[in-house]
């Protein structure tokens, strides 16, 4: 061995034994937090950095827990500035290592911040699981770095070394092992804050909170679920990971990571159904959280292995492809409709904390609907110019991988709303996807003219969901809101499909002015424009809005019917577009009206 092999052997070993100090002290700080709050532990020292105001208290039961840990704290930056330092010695041969050792860094700055947060507010539920989710990162940020460095050289990514394609795994796999960590970490969230909460008893049933059939109540019982739920998810995904992983034929790296995950998850179930049956005995309560720490490593490790084979240019652009089935264009004005919705019902700003759960609750619902809706359509889309470089038809991701992506927003869309808002608000945004779904892109699109009419509750869905966001209930405005938008769907909608009328014919799809015509087409057009203005008016006798917004929606309904008569009269395409364009910013500057009547005309019930 000359003396060149001998010095890169040398920084591979240091960086490989730096890695295993560093990760394994993480592990065990991981594993002693989990003792700390088992113990109640934690605000006994109430300030920071310091303990009951010295640096060194007095070592009495039980400070010499939460003292212990926050010792380790420094130690554990020690280590992790250590493994920096090796990893940059041995970037050249270990790239990946350097990138790695620097996240674990910001992961500790961020627990720093994250730390104090948790004194500050006394072991908030928010603020404990925030710093179980930095822990556990920290601790797969140096997992991988050690990965990293066991590997070598020689199993460097296919793109900067000549390995097999399937080397990975594949971008199947790569994109699973994604949403599965992500899963795994929203899970880890949520324990945290079932802890802090002090809900993990507050179901003795298995695999619902009182067993197989009962519902849960209370909201000790839904934080608890929301947990669980998370990890059943986890679990599914888990698995789907495992097989798939099976099938692509990934090296001996990516298939040690997914079977060593599989194994993991199911020791993870067994522990979570004997914490519940134990009634929460401190020690399998901390052999759980040990497990998913490991767990969560190893999913980690699984995502970076099957990653590898992709230059980030690739991964941004698939990611982009994710994106599109989402539907932003349409995302963003629904959820323009429920925020004004939620103003108007609050009479002014709602909760910061209330405000941007329902927007995430709502962005995931409309989300799943797009990608749900695209992979039914795939085949629909694939003959229309209009939607054929979408992500299915154009090959970019796969039906199966848009479907479970979908499914996966909305299961997290009823979650997140259920837990963060209310179930009313939780159950109505589900049903706007089950309805847009299966009402609509199943039944309604392919059978019949009237498909936009009865489909358009689907999208009038949002009003309902931003009121009971804020009352908990839906009343007799966001009924009248849900109407609105209801009867404005098919004027908006008949514009276009007079626009992309040949392309609807050529994939069989009975839209209006296929069926019936563009004479029908613009008769309804202008009948259905007539009677969104008388709907609209109607709010003021109806003493839900006032006189300031009386004014601004005949100004807009007056516009609104004159871009309907002149696609009436002229038929263009120019015409057509011209509503299309307006009937969106009509929407939008409505639901601006309803606000600012609201909140400074002081009108409504």
């Amino acid at each position: 061995m000359n003396s060149s092999s001998a010095q890169t052997t040398a920084r591979i070993a240091h960086v490989k034994a730096a890695a295993l100090a560093s990760s394994a002290f993480a592990f065990a700080l991981v594993v002693w937090g989990a003792i700390v709050r088992i113990n109640g532990a934690g605000m006994t020292c109430p300030d920071w950095p310091r303990c009951r105001g010295a640096w060194f208290p007095r070592l009495n039961d039980p400070v010499v827990y939460e003292w212990l840990h926050r010792l380790g704290a420094p130690l554990l930056t020690v280590l992790i500035a250590a493994t920096v330092v090796a990893a940059w010695r041995a970037r050249r041969e270990l790239p990946d290592a350097i990138r790695a050792a620097w996240v674990s860094v910001g992961m500790v700055a961020a627990q720093i911040v994250v730390g104090w947060l948790t004194i500050r507010y006394a072991n908030s539920p928010p603020s404990v699981a925030a710093h179980l989710v930095v822990g556990f990162g920290t601790f797969a940020a140096l997992a991988i770095v050690a990965l990293i460095a066991l590997r070598g050289p020689a199993e460097r990514p296919p793109e900067r070394a000549a390995a097999a394609p399937n080397a990975g795994g594949g971008r199947p796999l790569a994109m699973l092992a994604l949403a599965t960590t992500i899963a795994a970490f929203g899970t880890v969230f949520a324990g945290g804050f079932m802890s802090a909460a002090h809900a993990g008893g507050a179901c003795g049933g298995f695999p619902l909170c009182t067993g197989w059939f009962a519902r849960t109540y209370g909201a000790a019982q839904a934080i608890h679920m929301n947990h669980r739920y998370l990890a059943y998810l986890t679990f599914a995904l888990v698995l789907v990971t495992f097989t798939t992983a099976l099938r692509s034929r990934a090296g001996l790296w990516t298939l040690t990571a997914a079977g060593v995950a599989i194994g993991l998850a199911l020791a993870q179930v067994a522990l979570g159904v004997a914490a519940v049956f134990s009634r929460l005995n401190p020690v399998v309560r901390v052999a759980h959280e040990a497990n998913g720490a490991l767990l969560v490593a190893s999913l980690v490790a699984l995502t970076f292995l099957s990653m590898t084979q992709f230059r980030s240019r690739e991964l941004l652009g698939l990611a982009r492809q994710y994106v599109a089935l989402t539907k932003l264009n349409v995302m963003s004005l629904l959820l323009f409709i429920t925020v004004t919705t939620m103003i108007v019902a609050q009479r002014g700003m709602p909760p910061l904390k209330l405000l941007l759960a329902t927007l995430a609750g709502g962005a995931l619902a409309s989300g799943a609907a797009g990608a749900i809706n695209m992979f039914v359509d795939r085949d629909i889309d694939a003959r229309m110019k209009r939607t054929a470089s979408r992500p299915i038809p154009s090959g970019a991701i796969s039906p199966g991988h848009a479907l479970a992506f979908g499914i996966v927003l909305a299961i997290l869309s009823f979650v997140e709303m259920a837990v963060f808002v209310n179930l009313l608000a939780a159950a109505l945004a589900v049903t706007g996807v089950l309805y847009y779904v299966f009402v609509y892109t199943v039944w309604l699109k392919r059978s019949t003219p009237q498909n936009i009419v009865i489909g358009g509750a689907a999208g009038a869905i949002p009003p309902l969901v931003g009121w009971a966001a804020v009352t908990d209930h839906v009343g007799l405005t966001a009924i009248l809101l849900f109407l609105i938008v209801f009867v404005w769907t098919p004027p908006h909608f008949w514009a276009l499909a007079l626009m992309a009328k040949k392309q609807y014919a050529e994939a069989g799809i009975p839209m209006l002015p296929v069926v019936r015509g563009e004479a029908e087409t613009k008769r309804q057009i202008v009948v259905y424009s007539a009677a969104l203005s008388g709907l609209t008016l109607i709010a003021v006798p109806l003493h839900v809005m006032g006189l300031l917004y009386l004014a601004c929606a005949l100004v807009l309904d007056a516009i609104f019917l004159y871009y309907a008569l002149r696609v009436s009269k002229a038929g263009s395409i120019a015409s057509e577009r011209a509503l299309y364009t307006y009937s969106m910013l009509y929407l939008a500057l409505l639901f601006v009206a309803m606000v600012v009547d609201r909140v400074f005309g002081g009108a409504g019930a």
